[in-house]
């Protein structure tokens, strides 16, 4: 089941295709239509929405700069943004679809301006016109078997109302209405934030666990060994963070300007803390752990990214990103259970309702592991920009 992103204009529905990083500071972002070299009038707008300091899709989700392609071109205007956000939030998640839709999927259309300083949802023009244009899609997908709803600007509430239409009031509540909030998820938080809405409550259980992968790492791994300091674990199982004893991080490092020669370093480690790694000489990174650890999570620091990461020969390898103009942080979580994707879809929803992805800190993760009932250790480390 996928999840199609449209953006509602005044010339009908324009689907979100494809999103591809960049990751290229030399390289501005862009906006294609139909896969081809044609790029729509709104691709400076978009290079801004996307860049720090004045956008806000860098620092969510971690690529520099992104093309992405849409069905039909956009000349002007700023009420593509809320559905951009969306695509970026769905495609981080493997769940953007290429507007083809089929029966059983997903299908949000959206117009609204973005406040990138609050994230709140600004009001925009001609919405009946937008939704009149879009109305007969939006039934025949209901038809079809599709989940349909249009998003619209709180602030444009007079101007429309509909059975298919939804408030919103900042990119909490849009985020919100895909389908990787789980109906059991706990609520409260989210009203806390003001995230209630009719869609959150219908949305399904079980998304599947995804592989963000261009989003804040690369490719790689590593180790270490430190046996006078011990990472945050969960304090009701202290006696069984021995295993931390034999956790290794460990870095290849160039000998040259390329990786074909390398060298082996272990990385120190204090109290909950690995040492920091220069990004410039790193090849490859890898966690060693103890057998008895049988699963690793990446949880990104500057985005929204939670990666269960993958067991290699030499241990469990630690994408590195491909974006190496600004220091990337991250926690790696060592689990003695393995979480089930819809734990891991949890934690993802966790970390979202924080509206900015530096606010987790190792202790507000490890108080977000105690409640799962598991035995673990929270690791941090930092690359660095040199």
């Amino acid at each position: 089941m996928k999840t199609h992103i449209f953006i509602a204009t005044t010339q009908g529905l324009v689907a979100i295709q494809n999103i591809t990083p960049i990751d290229d500071e030399d390289i501005s972002s862009v906006v294609s239509v139909n896969g081809t070299s044609t790029t729509a009038n709104i691709s400076g707008s978009y290079h801004n929405f996307v860049k720090k300091g004045v956008g806000i899709i860098q620092q969510m989700f971690g690529a520099c700069s992104y093309r992405v392609d849409i069905s039909a071109r956009i000349d002007q205007g700023n009420s593509w943004q809320v559905a951009m956000y969306l695509g970026h939030l769905a495609q981080s998640k493997g769940l953007l679809g290429n507007g083809e839709v089929s029966q059983g999927d997903t299908v949000i259309c959206a117009t609204g301006e973005v406040n990138t300083t609050n994230y709140q949802v600004l009001a925009v023009t001609q919405v009946a016109v937008k939704f009149k244009l879009a109305l007969p899609q939006l039934e025949k997908w209901t038809q079809l078997g599709a989940k349909v709803t249009f998003l619209l600007p709180e602030a444009n509430q007079s101007e429309l109302k509909n059975d298919y239409c939804l408030l919103i009031k900042n990119l909490e509540q849009a985020a919100a209405t895909l389908p990787h909030i789980l109906q059991e998820q706990p609520l409260a938080s989210i009203k806390n934030k003001k995230l209630v809405s009719i869609n959150s409550r219908r949305l399904i259980a079980g998304a599947s666990t995804v592989l963000v992968l261009v989003l804040f790492f690369g490719l790689d791994e590593f180790t270490y060994t430190d046996n006078n300091h011990q990472p945050i674990a969960n304090k009701k199982n202290a006696s069984k963070v021995e295993p931390t004893q034999k956790t290794h991080l460990v870095a290849l490092l160039k000998e040259d300007k390329t990786c074909t020669q390398t060298s082996s370093e272990d990385i120190p480690l204090s109290s909950q803390t690995f040492a920091g790694s220069a990004l410039n000489q790193l090849c490859e990174l890898y966690l060693q752990t103890h057998k008895s650890q049988v699963q690793i999570l990446l949880v990104a620091q500057d985005a929204y990214t939670v990666l269960p990461l993958t067991k290699s020969p030499q241990g469990w390898q630690i994408p590195l990103p491909k974006n190496r103009l600004s220091d990337r942080s991250y926690f790696l979580v060592s689990l003695e259970q393995i979480l089930s994707e819809e734990k891991i879809e949890q934690l993802r929803l966790y970390r979202e309702t924080m509206p900015k992805p530096n606010m987790l800190t190792g202790s507000s993760l490890a108080d977000w592991l105690e409640k799962q009932g598991v035995e673990f250790v929270v690791y941090s480390h930092k690359l660095v920009v040199e």
